[in-house]
């Protein structure tokens, strides 16, 4: 295995943090009062639907960027095929919440600073992916690129379908 740049181990912990993170909001939701996505009501329970594909949203991009980050930093194809999606979702989610925010102000804010920094930091792990020294580190064929292309379908898919 060769050793991993350290281009290669920043998109790892990129991607680990992305998914730590989650995880926390997610801890943080279900512990709150604010959570009422599973109840007990005369003896059967009751799920609510749009708060269970929530729920099942969340997990699997927590799930998905827990393993991705840790197989990218153990230098894993699977971590690159799993976290490349990871943070071009990620990328395109806070994208899109920024140019709502420019359409809502009319003008660029400093509130924006948070939202252009993400973007910042995951274009440039994106990148550092998708240089050809780190595609030959994780053996990146065609198929594997277009396998991670269905990846990121799918993960879009799921966050817009599934609401």
């Amino acid at each position: 295995m060769e050793k991993l740049s350290w281009r290669e181990k920043y998109a790892g912990v990129l991607v680990l943090l992305i998914g730590i993170v989650y995880l926390i909001m997610q801890l943080a939701s279900l512990l709150s009062n604010t959570s009422h996505s599973y109840a007990i009501q005369n003896g059967s329970l009751v799920i609510n639907k749009n708060e269970f594909f929530s729920d099942l949203k969340a997990y699997s991009l927590i799930l998905a960027g827990i393993i991705a980050g840790w197989c990218l930093l153990k230098g894993k194809r699977l971590g690159w095929m799993l976290g490349l999606p990871i943070l071009l979702f990620i990328t395109a989610v806070i994208g899109t919440v920024t140019v709502e925010q420019l359409l809502k102000l009319k003008k660029f804010d400093r509130s924006l600073t948070g939202f252009g920094v993400g973007i910042f930091l995951a274009a440039l792990a994106i990148i550092f992916l998708l240089l050809p020294s780190a595609r030959q580190k994780y053996r990146v064929s065609k198929g594997i690129a277009f396998l991670t292309l269905l990846l990121f379908i799918g993960l879009g898919g799921a966050y817009f379908f599934l609401q």
